[in-house]
């Protein structure tokens, strides 16, 4: 069964979309993780369950999980459940280490809410 996958829009005239940003910046400076992050995310849109090592919930309390590729560097992407088989993924960052960036998690926060705020 598969997820209907979106991705997370600015609420603003060009409708800035930034994990496609970040994507097209991974392709231009790691195209081996820009394609292992292509390829996971295609893995969360058809995949019944969800789960480590490609997906773990980072923050239980809002419903942020991370999608998370590679080896020495790791390219995350974060991304939230709703209704009806849906996906939003809202950004991504490449990271060293295992620990999870809180400035990024903190972006990933307030799409959520916006998102919510503006489609209930």
């Amino acid at each position: 069964m598969e997820f209907d996958v979106r991705f997370y829009f600015l609420d603003n005239e060009r409708q800035e979309r930034p994990i496609l940003t970040f994507l097209e910046g991974l392709r231009g400076s790691d195209p081996v993780l820009h394609k292992l992050l292509v390829a996971g995310l295609k893995k969360i849109e058809r995949r019944e369950r969800h789960g480590p090592p490609l997906t773990e919930l980072v923050d239980r309390e809002r419903g942020i999980f991370e999608l998370r590729v590679g080896d020495a560097n790791i390219a995350r992407a974060f991304f939230f459940f709703r209704r009806g088989r849906e996906i939003v993924v809202t950004n991504g960052y490449v990271k060293k280490r295992r620990k999870v960036d809180a400035d990024e998690l903190q972006r990933a926060r307030d799409y959520k809410q916006d998102w919510e705020a503006r489609f209930p």
